[in-house]
């Protein structure tokens, strides 16, 4: 199983991302952690980490419910933040999150189907600037941070997102809080099946 996400998506939000692991993680790390240091054999530390190792990011982060907290608080961190909210001033944030959960659910290994749009496709014509990219990676951190998930995890995630950057950015500048361009079409609202 895959423990990076691929380089094709990661919705409008590009981001991530890629977001995750949440305290459902980062208890089960302590517990594993201190059955480690417990363990009076070499062996059982190395069968820990092994087990650890052999499962998918998407589990390492705690699930689809992880996923969906740290994608929350992302997204409220980003429409909080004047650097970057201009961009999203069209989006349709329940899209947003509903994109960014299943994208990054799919690509760390998770039972998720993504159907939006590339990167590239998500992010054609919004101008957005390098200063604006880095803002958002920051914004990512803060709410990886906020849910303490995992050195390693925020590496593989944000390690994904600086690969996407090239599909993302489209002015090379360190500007930030720019306007979206008038010529900019976002993603029409998702259909409610429900009903």
């Amino acid at each position: 199983m895959r423990n990076r996400l691929s380089r094709r998506c990661l919705t409008a939000g590009g981001i991530v991302f890629a977001f995750l692991g949440v305290t459902g993680c980062a208890k089960k790390d302590q517990q594993a952690a201190g059955d480690s240091v417990v363990a009076s054999s070499t062996t059982s530390t190395t069968i820990t980490t092994e087990t650890t190792a052999n499962k998918s990011l998407y589990d390492r982060l705690g699930g689809k419910a992880a996923i969906t907290a740290v994608v929350d608080t992302f997204v409220a961190r980003v429409a909080a933040d004047a650097r970057i909210n201009k961009k999203f001033a069209k989006t349709n944030i329940p899209r947003i999150k509903t994109e960014l959960v299943d994208q990054v659910c799919a690509e760390t290994g998770g039972p998720c189907t993504y159907t939006g749009r590339s990167m590239k496709e998500a992010h054609r014509n919004m101008k957005v600037t390098d200063g604006e990219f880095d803002a958002l990676v920051e914004d990512l951190t803060s709410s990886l941070n906020t849910f303490k998930v995992p050195d390693q995890e925020q590496k593989e995630l944000l390690t994904a997102l600086g690969a996407m950057k090239g599909d993302i950015v489209e002015v090379h500048t360190n500007a930030t809080g720019t306007a979206l361009p008038a010529n900019f079409k976002p993603a029409p609202p998702l259909k409610d099946t429900t009903k």
